[in-house]
């Protein structure tokens, strides 16, 4: 028995006075069982009945008197569990009775744990059992398997949880099944392969996914051409996880959205489907990912992980899971401040890359150097570090997540001035690259165009093209030149053809015939090139636009026919 059970113990004779003085003892609060419930036992310590401070109040409210025995107002019949039994096992059993009984919640807060003959052994909580079983033990259902998603799963498998996938895409499932990651990050696929049909296991349909303790929600949020976010399969995927949601289930959320949608549009879906209550029977947390595609198996466990829970429960929940993830957790006070410290990292960043961008548009206005301006201004100066400029601000989460940012602050009425010119900015690069193409083969009417570098970035390397300025450069200048070559070393031959260039397994293949060369992010497989070679079977004049200025040092503005240029 746990000793300090004998504390909260109480003959069904003394009176509600007696109980009361128990109840407002300060050893109750320091030993660490549940506090609020009186237990009546008789001499032998088999257990009579048990009274809460809730009975107690309603009992003098009624008329009942501080000398009125306990055993007039107590509950005869509470709901046991015959142990001794582990935490896992307690769960499991509480969780069936309240399904098959309906019991309300309520008669979870403490469950009383008798012997054969009824005599106490301990007292707990639900919450309490929970964080005391081993979180490894648990099932973890990840729902989205692209780059957060998936990322996270093989990431908590290699750590020796129990994980299972599911993703709508069976083109990403087949491919996933046979072990190929559907996008390049590094050490991603030798994890996949390492826990495939051991720790990790990949479901075909959502049913098979099921069953799990801790779900992780982590599907794509785009923005509808109105550059509000779309949350249909935010919306879907909590449909389907509250379908199988069971008692003393968590769900966190990782897919990046506007203020309050947490609270205010996934919870009562979540409560919908299940017939449960979010915060008393199942847990919900939300836990932004800020893990830079490229690094994100690294990062995942050094990064700082943010979370905000419904109520203290859920995040406490979710800490135990992370704790065993990362060496640092940030706690916030409430789900809307996780929400939103996602939105300002990536907001940030975008002003800021947004200002460098500016910054080189105007220098090209007055014929400066902006790299040399801004080498200038930094050096020995640790009040501004500004960034370089870049064509434009890349990448699914820069692009949307300001926007998500607006949206937000608009729902109070208030209009983000900066944040929204800031995007201007970022999406005019884009435009004034493709000008500066277009001005160089004006009167050509069979230009080459070669476009280096298609993923939305070069460093750390990535396959991602969703967001990359180089696709929508494409977009904007490929019915209006002769022909568009793309070639990037990280990105599938597939996602170059969609994106209206002709994709070259060779830089060479490019170059040949070029009549205007342009490199879009800052691959470090570029700088091993011979340049000054390359440029030999290329047209002239050739127009070559390094946007990251790559190739600086190599002096082509000297070249003879080659019109050097960069931001």
């Amino acid at each position: 028995m746990n000793k300090a059970i004998s504390r909260v113990f109480i003959r069904p004779k003394d009176s509600i006075k007696t109980a009361l003085n128990i109840l407002a003892a300060d050893k109750i609060k320091e030993s660490g069982i549940p506090n609020g419930i009186i237990l009546a036992v008789d001499l032998g310590g088999k257990l009579a009945g048990i009274a809460t401070d809730g009975d107690i109040r309603r009992a003098l409210a009624a008329g009942a008197t501080l000398d009125t025995p306990i055993e007039r107002i107590m509950n005869r019949k509470p709901f046991l569990i015959e142990g001794p039994k582990s935490n896992n096992e307690i769960v499991s059993l509480v969780t069936e009775k309240i399904k098959k009984e309906n019991w309300h919640k309520d008669r979870l807060s403490k469950i009383i744990i008798v012997d054969k003959n009824k005599r106490v052994l301990d007292l707990v909580s639900f919450h309490d059992l929970l964080q005391k079983g081993d979180i490894r033990s648990k099932q973890i259902g990840v729902v989205g398997l692209g780059y957060v998603g998936l990322t996270l799963a093989l990431t908590l498998s290699g750590l020796g949880f129990r994980v299972r996938g599911f993703d709508t895409n069976k083109r990403v499932i087949r491919s996933l099944k046979t072990g190929r990651p559907h996008f390049f990050e590094n050490g991603l696929e030798d994890i996949l392969k390492n826990n495939l049909n051991k720790n990790f296991e990949i479901v075909d349909n959502f049913e098979n996914a099921g069953n799990c303790d801790v779900y992780f929600i982590a599907v794509g949020t785009p923005l509808f051409p109105n550059k509000k976010p779309d949350l249909k399969h935010l919306k879907s995927a909590s449909q389907m996880v509250g379908r199988v949601l069971k008692m003393g289930d968590i769900v966190i959320l990782r897919s990046t959205v506007s203020v309050g949608t947490t609270r205010d549009s996934i919870i009562p879906i979540l409560e919908k489907e299940s017939k449960l209550k979010a915060g008393d029977d199942f847990f919900v947390a939300f836990a932004p990912e800020r893990t830079v595609e490229g690094k994100a198996l690294e990062e995942l466990r050094q990064l700082p992980q943010v979370i905000g829970g419904l109520n203290w429960a859920s995040a406490d929940l979710a800490v135990n899971i992370f704790n065993h993830l990362t060496h640092s957790v940030v706690l916030v006070d409430s789900l809307e401040e996780a929400e939103m410290v996602k939105l300002v990292n990536n907001t940030y960043r975008d002003v800021v890359f947004s200002f460098a961008n500016e910054l080189s548009l105007v220098c090209n206005k007055l014929g400066l150097n902006t790299r040399r301006v801004i080498e200038a201004a930094n050096r020995g100066y640790d009040r501004s570090q500004v960034p370089m400029p870049s064509p434009g601000v890349g990448g699914v989460c820069l692009e949307k997540d300001p926007y998500i940012f607006i949206e937000s602050a608009k729902t109070k009425k208030y209009q983000p001035l900066l944040v929204k010119d800031s995007r201007k900015i970022s999406e005019a690069m884009v435009n004034f690259v493709a000008q500066e193409i277009l001005k160089s083969v004006k009167g050509k009417s069979r230009s080459k165009v070669f476009i280096m570098g298609l993923a939305f970035k070069g460093r750390p390397v990535t396959s991602d093209v969703r967001g990359s300025t180089a696709v929508s450069l494409i977009d904007q200048i490929k019915n209006q030149v002769g022909s568009v070559y793309g070639y990037d070393p990280a990105v599938n031959v597939n996602d170059i053809k969609k994106s209206g260039a002709r994709p070259v397994k060779k830089p060479a293949e490019g170059f040949r015939k070029a009549d205007a060369i342009v490199v879009m992010n800052n691959n470090p497989d570029f700088e091993k090139l011979d340049i000054k070679g390359l440029l030999k079977y290329s047209n002239k004049p050739l127009f070559f636009f390094d946007t990251w200025a790559i190739f600086e040092s190599n002096d082509l503005s000297k070249l003879e026919g080659v019109i050097y240029k960069h931001l």
